[in-house]
């Protein structure tokens, strides 16, 4: 969890606190918020924008004598720490602790950052700037608690020739100091460092549990944002050419985190590239060592295979992109050739005992569920873990992650059972929430190489003993249950979930109507039928189908129906973590979970409206959506007409107006897949799916 404070050190506290499955949504602006917009990237997984009652209000339909539940206990902010909790330099600097100075080299008048973290405890850290004199330097701080644990220290370097001692500590006891020395400002930038004949950059640093907390506060600044604040950006290099969220900006003084027009880097990830492009990029700032595999993707029922490790030791195999200088060129041609067309999500669904592979599974615990840990969903696609803000009131605990899409935007969505697909079935490979095997180098008659390390090499490696595949032993509920306590610790409040649950369906028919729009639109521009695909690759196409259907949008909807209507099964598996005894027993939970489902259901404030074939508003209730679930188990065909895409009843006033129908054929294909749609279960790759009569 993370509990963020800021203060002024020396000037007192202020106020503050690859191959992808295709998402099928509408990207916003570059960086722009989207939490007004219907088709949102992230609107699937957030809480609609509709106004809630405030903390501690009751719905105005609400039965006043109905029991109540204690909601989860607040996570009540702490007062950030002082700079003498930072203690004194110590003699040994602890092993656990990571310290980072960005940029390299401190310029007088410059922007200048410095990043303290650690995973050994989710207290905050103390951290305290001084110079020679033993004077406080100003500087903002940003406290995180949780996993890491990270106190990030934003200032403009002073004078030229002053030195600067940072001590970072906890309760007035030292744990680590750094001393630096601030540069004259020079006028031109840093020459870029000539590119290596033997690597892609220097490795001179080994990866241990102070960097990964490094890399983990890294992310997390990368994709911080309040809850409920939707993002979404074009490009990941408009994250990383955003000095505000990105502290390793400009770290080399090349410019290299220019805009690329400007010889700055091209980062353009999709889903199953982006955990290995914030890993590359925080490995090359860092010169840590970094690599990857050649993995195959799984069929027939088998996992996913990889090859050797390669990476960045060595001479490249490739040419450098010529238009930037130097290392740079280099660099940016290992991201956009070698690993772009080098990993898939294959890489990320190997079988949890394959030690023979770029990601390890993790226990599930909060301190495993730290940004930068993958998420493989069973189905092919990935997510990055961004960060877990802890339950407020009677609003619960939030897990944030970030994908790529196949366009190569990046958005932030929130974990929920319509997002995060769980299947334990081996034969689709080890899913789920895994780490980055740490890479060692090794020697090997003279020359340096890379390894990755094994899960025993990881058990003994102090900070990496979270290797287990416990995951492979939880069915559906029980893995969702043990996810629900660990983002929301105590007990939870069972009529405020099911009312989180219910907007989030909600505003996953809004983002659908926007799919469906798409496709009408097409329609109207081409008058021509999209070709279906057979098999599994309805789900996994290019084209049209891939533009305009929504396979995958539809089964998570599905979901999302089952989510909003099944809290009753949910809080009778759990009945203690939902309190359940103290709300009048389970059988008074669960006439208040139907009564207040069925209200918001009806509810108008919940209700969306799509657009007919004679131009004409059709709206529709939640409660609508919900009895048309069967039909929309084969929905999914742009060649339909909008009415049919929403469930219209035939022989109905609003099907009157439909004016297509799909093919034969193909209506005939989709009764065939139906299971996989009445089932909720997506077929693995390779699947031809049923014989289509």
């Amino acid at each position: 969890m993370a509990t963020v404070c800021w203060a002024l050190v020396g000037l007192g506290t202020v106020s503050g606190a690859g191959g992808c499955d295709r998402a099928e949504a509408v990207v916003p602006a570059s960086g722009e918020p989207a939490s007004e917009r219907a088709g949102s990237p992230d609107a699937a997984a957030e809480p609609s924008t509709i106004p809630a009652p405030a903390a501690g209000e009751r719905s105005p339909s609400a039965d006043a004598s109905a029991p109540t539940v204690t909601p989860p206990t607040a996570a009540t902010p702490r007062e950030p720490p002082s700079s003498a909790d930072a203690g004194e330099c110590p003699t040994d600097v602890a092993d656990d602790l990571g310290l980072m100075i960005s940029p390299e080299r401190a310029m007088e008048g410059e922007p200048l950052r410095i990043v303290a973290a650690t995973l050994s405890s989710e207290e905050p850290l103390a951290l305290r700037l001084e110079d020679d004199d033993g004077r406080p330097v100003a500087a903002e701080l940003v406290h995180y608690e949780g996993v890491p644990a990270a106190t990030i220290a934003r200032l403009t370097a002073p004078a030229a020739g002053t030195r600067i001692e940072v001590v970072v500590g906890r309760n007035g006891q030292g744990l680590g100091c750094q001393t630096l020395r601030v540069r004259g400002r020079v006028a031109d930038k840093r020459k870029v460092r000539t590119a290596l004949e033997d690597g892609v950059w220097p490795v001179t640093r080994a990866w241990d549990a102070s960097e990964e907390a490094l890399y983990s506060a890294w992310v997390r600044e990368l994709f911080h944002a309040p809850p409920g604040e939707e993002l979404a950006w074009s490009a990941l290099h408009e994250v990383t050419t955003d000095a505000d969220r990105n502290v390793l900006h400009d770290f080399f003084g090349w410019g290299e985190d220019s805009p690329p027009m400007k010889a700055g880097l091209y980062l353009k990830p999709d889903c199953a590239d982006t955990p290995y492009f914030l890993r590359a990029y925080f490995a090359w700032k860092r010169e840590l060592p970094f690599g990857y595999r050649l993995c195959s993707r799984g069929a027939d029922g088998s996992a996913p295979s990889c090859g050797n490790v390669r990476g960045v030791l060595g001479k490249p195999d490739i040419e450098p992109d010529k238009r930037l200088p130097g290392e740079l060129g280099v660099v940016q041609r290992f991201f956009r050739r070698t690993l772009s067309w080098g990993v898939h999500t294959g890489n990320g669904r190997t079988a949890y005992d394959d030690g023979d592979s770029d990601f390890y599974p993790l226990a599930l615990s909060r301190r495993s569920l730290r940004p930068g840990i993958i998420y493989a969903d069973p189905y092919g696609h990935i997510f990055v873990l961004a960060e877990m803000v802890p339950a407020q009131g009677e609003q619960p605990g939030i897990l944030y992650a970030i994908d790529g899409q196949p366009d190569g935007s990046i958005t932030r969505k929130r974990f929920w059972e319509g997002n995060f697909l769980w299947n334990p079935d081996p034969a689709l490979g080890g899913s789920g929430f895994k780490g980055f095997r740490p890479h060692l180098v090794t020697e090997d008659g003279g020359r340096r190489r890379l390894a990755a390390a094994s899960d025993e090499q990881l058990r003994s490696l102090p900070g990496y003993g979270d290797v287990s595949q416990e995951q492979a032993t939880l069915d559906a509920a029980a893995f969702y249950d043990h996810m629900d306590g660990l983002i929301t610790p105590g007990v939870r409040d069972p009529f405020v979930a099911q009312e989180e649950a219910i907007r989030a369906l909600h505003e996953s028919a809004k983002v659908r109507v926007t799919s469906v729009d798409n496709g009408e639109a097409n329609f109207a521009k081409s008058g021509r039928e999209v070709s279906m695909p057979d098999g599994f690759e309805i789900f996994e196409t290019t084209g049209a189908w891939e533009n305009f259907s929504t396979p995958a949008r539809d089964l998570r909807l599905l979901i999302a129906i089952d989510v909003a209507t099944g809290f009753e099964a949910k809080v009778a598996r759990s009945p203690a973590a939902w309190g359940v005894e103290a709300a009048g027993g389970l059988e008074a939970v669960r006439t208040r979970l139907a009564a207040e489902r069925e209200r918001l259901l009806a509810d108008p404030a919940l209700a969306f409206s799509y657009t007919r074939s004679d131009g004409s508003e059709q709206t529709l209730t939640l409660a609508e959506l919900v009895a048309r679930a069967p039909a929309l188990e084969v929905a999914y065909n742009p060649n339909d007409c909008a009415e049919i895409r929403w469930g219209a009843p035939e022989r109905s006033k609003e099907r009157s107006t439909c004016r297509r129908r799909a093919p034969e054929e193909q209506r005939r294909k989709m009764s065939a897949y139906r299971p996989w749609f009445r089932d909720r279960r997506r077929p693995p790759r390779g699947d031809p799916g049923p014989a289509v009569e």
